[in-house]
Order: structure tokens, then C-alpha cells, then sequence
């Protein structure tokens, strides 16, 4: 049985000097391994539509065990970001995310759009690496199943208010009277009312309007804390590109002490969440 499909290269792993095996992420299989056979003498024929982050057209024929590459034409293999180490260690993270997740055929047309959508504003540094960070790790959860619950407080029901926490373990709100009677063992980090919209707004809105908001720096900031601890906490991983991107960021990006950071600080600022279009181009 052959089938077509479009699809990006996360990861592959040498099987011998003339085959490799490949993880894609397609539009309708979902997350799938291939095997990209080599010509003779060792040359590989699909070589550059099989590199890691190649977006490419594939035809595949199915074998014993995996599909098997009978042809494939590069599309996009997103240049740009090889020129840069941070943004490349980023996208590295951002295809660690997707293999970890396993996304189905139900859902792997989404998160591939999310994917491409994310490395082209990457490329074209359209926005920060770290608003594309929060964002993605909150996006890729929520088609995973796995959206924070941020429409109200999980203790009291209190809709409105100046001061938040977000429950990262909980993946829900809690305002700031309640967080005064969590014990300390319970992690919650301080959430400006900005920061709650923005991220009601990433796990709500429609694939075309995910990326139409901008951030302060520091909503950035608070933003990527709020973002990276939920997806740490509910995929339970560890991912060697997030290490490693950390290490070229400036700053570093790092988790601090969430019980002790003092909650009254709404100065961060989200700039119309919701409104503008969408400035990627996958469809």
C-alpha cells in the first residue's frame, strides 16, 4: 500500500551508512517512523527532504514493520534557523515536545500547523524566542488534551480580581485570598490579570489567531514561567534541547523560587489579545 502525505522531519537515527530511520510529524498519520533508504555507493536520493526540520511531501510505501520512503520532495526546510544556534536549539526543543506528546492522526494536522506556524515566526524573528516558547507549550498542550483551566478560582469560584496564582500541578487558577491558605508545598506562581487573558487566549482561540497578541518583556517573562512549569509538570520529561537552549539564551531562562515571589505585580502588559491576524503562513 502507498500513501501520500506532508509531513516534518523530527528526528532520525542512522540504521546502517546507507539507511536511516525517521520520526515524522504528518498532517494525517499522526506521529509515524519511516525508513529513508540509501542509493548505491551510499548516496541518499531524498537527502535533503529527510533532514531534520525538512517540511516535505512524502510518498510512502508500507513494509513489514515501517513505512518505507519511495519519494520525497522538500518544500521547506527552514534555512534560517540553521544560522542561528539559539533559535535552531529552540526548534529542537519544539520537536522533542511533539515526539514526547505522540500526536495522533486526530490531532497530528494540528499540531504539525502549530509547528510550522511556530518555526516560520521563528525564522523570520517575527517574535521573541520566548514569547514562540510559552505560547507553543501551551498551544501543544491544549491540542493534547492537557488546557489549563484559567476562567476561574479552583477554591472559591471568584471570577474577578487584581491578584492571581497559577497551579501549575493543578493546571488551574487561584486567587489571592485563597493562595494565602495553600500550604507550602503546593507551587503556584504569581499571575497578572494580562497574563491570565494571554493565556486564556492560547488555549481557546481558533489555529489562526494563536499568535495575534504581544507582550511587555516582562509578560514575556512571567508568561514563560506560567508556560514551562506546566509542561514540565504534566509531560513529566526532560528535555536535553531545553537544556541546551537555555544555555544560549540571554538571559538564561530559569525557574525561580515560585512559593516566595510576591503576587501584586500587574505590570506586565498584554496588548489586545485576540485582535490582528495571524502572521504565519501554514495553512
Amino acid at each position: 500500500m502507498t500513501v501520500k502525505t506532508t509531513g516534518i522531519v523530527l528526528g532520525q537515527t542512522p540504521l546502517s551508512s546507507r539507511d536511516r530511520k525517521l520520526t515524522l510529524l504528518t498532517s494525517d498519520l499522526g506521529l509515524i517512523d519511516v525508513i529513508a533508504k540509501g542509493q548505491k555507493g551510499g548516496k541518499n536520493r531524498y537527502a535533503a527532504a529527510t533532514e531534520v526540520l525538512a517540511y516535505s511531501e512524502f510518498c510512502l510505501f508500507r513494509g513489514k514493520t515501517f513505512y518505507i520512503v519511495d519519494a520525497a520532495d522538500l518544500e521547506n526546510n527552514f534555512f534560517g534557523l540553521r544560522q542561528d544556534l539559539t533559535a535552531l536549539s529552540l526548534a529542537g526543543y519544539f520537536c522533542e515536545l511533539c515526539r514526547f506528546v505522540l500526536p495522533t492522526a486526530e490531532n497530528g494536522g494540528d499540531c504539525l500547523r502549530l509547528l510550522l506556524n511556530t518555526l516560520y515566526l521563528l525564522e523570520q524573528k517575527k517574535r521573541s524566542p520566548a514569547f514562540l516558547k510559552a505560547v507553543f507549550e501551551l498551544r501543544l498542550l491544549t491540542l493534547c488534551g492537557f488546557a489549563p483551566d484559567t476562567g476561574f478560582c479552583a477554591f472559591c469560584g471568584e471570577e474577578e480580581g487584581d491578584g492571581w496564582y497559577f497551579l501549575p500541578a493543578e493546571g488551574q487558577l487561584c486567587c489571592a485570598r485563597c493562595g494565602t491558605t495553600l500550604d507550602g508545598e503546593t507551587l503556584k506562581m504569581p499571575l497578572s490579570p494580562s497574563i491570565r487573558t494571554a493565556i486564556t487566549h492560547i488555549t481557546t482561540v481558533p489555529d489562526r489567531r494563536v499568535f495575534s497578541f504581544r507582550l511587555s518583556p516582562q509578560g514575556e517573562a512571567q508568561l514563560g514561567l506560567a508556560a514551562e512549569a506546566f509542561a514540565l509538570y504534566h509531560l513529566g520529561g526532560r528535555f536535553p534541547a531545553l537544556d541546551f537552549y537555555k544555555t544560549m539564551a540571554e538571559p538564561p531562562a530559569s525557574l525561580p523560587n515560585l512559593r516566595k515571589v510576591p503576587t501584586n505585580d500587574t505590570s506586565q502588559i498584554c496588548q489586545n489579545p485576540g485582535t490582528g491576524q495571524d502572521p504565519a503562513p501554514a495553512g
